[in-house]
């Protein structure tokens, strides 16, 4: 198949499915967190994760929820969007 330009689709191998572009439970608390005003180091800390994993909650949270910034992000969660 793959001789004649047919794409050949490669099985699912387990791991996590997407949310798409709902919140996973981490992003929320993570998203919550920061928009109460809470720094990335403050939120690693409190949650045991990396700095840069919380780096990666936010961003995730900002795109899937089309904000800009933190501020934003506390008026979305607070209005229950999110």
């Amino acid at each position: 198949m793959r001789r004649f330009g047919v794409p050949i689709p490669y099985p699912w191998r387990g791991g996590r499915r997407s949310l798409g572009q709902t919140l996973s439970p981490k992003e929320h608390r993570v998203a919550a967190l920061a928009s109460s005003g809470k720094t990335n180091q403050e939120i690693a800390t409190e949650l045991f994760l990396s700095r840069r994993t919380v780096e990666s909650h936010v961003s995730s949270a900002l795109r899937k929820l089309g904000c800009g910034s933190r501020r934003d992000l506390a008026a979305v969660l607070r209005n229950g969007d999110g």
